[in-house]
């Protein structure tokens, strides 16, 4: 299975804060629990897909009009009992459930990103509002406006990567300095501020797609990217769990991660006039690491990663392809994955990425049914062998269908 990932600098705007004063979390010498990347990269090893799975399972995405999907799967959202696509929701098995954002019921807004909760009956999106709607995708007439000016005593930034449920409360992660937790009446309760900084600029980046909240059993973990901590969400706080050990070299500067404005100014017209090599923002990017997510199971926690290539087809450098990182709980060794993926002895594919993450001991990716059928061809062209599994999903599929999930259940 072949996979791409492009870089494109994204800039945000950054609205204000909320009046409040937001607590810094700061991580003490009494955490423990060390995590060290900075040499774990340098253990490159081949990790077949059997040595931590014992099997490999499908969810077909039932295709029906009103159920189609197109391109970004990388917005769907895994959770207990439901996955979202954008404002679709599908069950366990892949069927089709319904969509909750409908124009004609009330407040309507596409939720950004595909930013959908489920919790107590209720669904919920954030877009520029928070709105509530009943078990059936109706409002309930329960809305919070969020751009600052709309609500000025409470207003929060607008630049929200992610939208969780925590027990009783909900929270959003305002890239790249706070998060902010609510109540169920969408009530500000406290905010936590995860990097201090001397001033605030007016612009800030973030290079690639990033996922900042994952989940574990009963646990959400954040990670912050800034000072390479994993933390656990309680109802109205951030806990740290994991410290990471990410250095120099390696690590791509936490000044890149915010944004450098001078760099950026220079790099693009540099980009256009064919000068880039020699710009502050090539030699800053080019080569370094970047945590892309971390999920933690009962073994493991895994780090997806990407190494960085600014502008790498313009200049006629080959895209890096992400990677995994694993560290084992029991032993305390981290191991980067040889590779783009774990080696596939189970489908007998080449690799296995999970480009979805992982959920609820799942290592999950997908695949479009023409892929699959183009790909049993081309086996049976090669003369290889085609794994029964895929034999009997391809009898399952038709060429223009939805995508289907591939699970690798962990090992318990």
């Amino acid at each position: 299975m072949k996979y791409h990932i492009h870089y494109v600098l994204i800039v945000f705007l950054l609205v204000g804060c909320t009046g409040k004063t937001a607590n810094t979390i700061v991580v003490t010498d009494e955490t423990s629990n060390v995590i060290d990347l900075t040499n774990g990269l340098k253990n490159i090893q081949t990790v077949r897909l059997s040595e931590i799975a014992d099997s490999v399972t499908f969810i077909p995405f039932e295709t029906m009009p009103q159920s189609l999907q197109g391109q970004g799967q990388k917005n769907i959202i895994f959770s207990i009992p439901y996955i979202f696509y954008y404002d679709k929701y599908f069950d366990w098995t892949g069927k089709y459930c319904g969509t909750i954002v409908k124009k004609g019921q009330g407040p309507y807004e596409e939720p950004e990103g595909g930013l959908l909760l489920y919790k107590d009956n209720r669904f919920y999106s954030k877009g520029s509002k928070f709105i509530e709607y009943d078990v059936t995708g109706k409002p309930t007439g329960k809305i919070r406006y969020l751009y600052a000016g709309y609500d000025d005593d409470n207003g929060i930034l607008k630049n929200v990567s992610a939208f969780f449920s925590t027990g009783d409360y909900f929270a959003v992660y305002n890239y790249p300095l706070d998060v902010y937790f609510f109540n169920k009446d969408f009530e500000t309760v406290s905010s936590r501020r995860i990097l201090e900084v001397d001033s605030v600029k007016p612009l800030y980046n973030n290079i690639g797609d990033s996922k900042a909240v994952t989940s574990y059993k009963d646990h959400i973990l954040f990670y912050n990217f800034m000072n390479d901590t994993v933390f656990y969400v309680t109802d109205t706080d951030l806990e740290p769990k994991w410290v990471v050990s990410f250095d120099d070299p390696a690590r791509l500067p936490t000044e890149v991660i915010l944004n450098s404005q001078e760099s950026l100014r220079e790099a693009i017209p540099a980009f256009r006039s064919g000068s880039i090599e020699n710009t502050e923002l090539v030699q800053l990017t080019d080569n370094k690491h970047k945590v892309v997510a971390v999920y933690e199971t009962e073994s493991y926690l895994i780090f997806q990663m990407t190494e960085i290539i600014t502008f790498a087809e313009p200049r006629g450098k080959e895209p890096p392809k992400p990677y995994i990182v694993c560290y084992d709980k029991h032993t305390g060794k981290t191991v980067r994955v040889k590779g783009n993926g774990f080696e596939d002895d189970l489908l007998g594919m080449d690799y296995f990425y999970p480009l979805l993450g992982v959920f609820d001991e799942k290592l999950i990716t997908y695949i479009w049914p023409y892929e699959l059928l183009s790909y049993i061809d081309e086996c049976r062209e090669k003369g290889r062998a085609v794994n029964p599994q895929l034999l009997v999903l391809s009898k399952q599929v038709k060429e223009d269908d939805n995508p289907v999930l591939i699970l690798a259940h962990l090992k318990k």
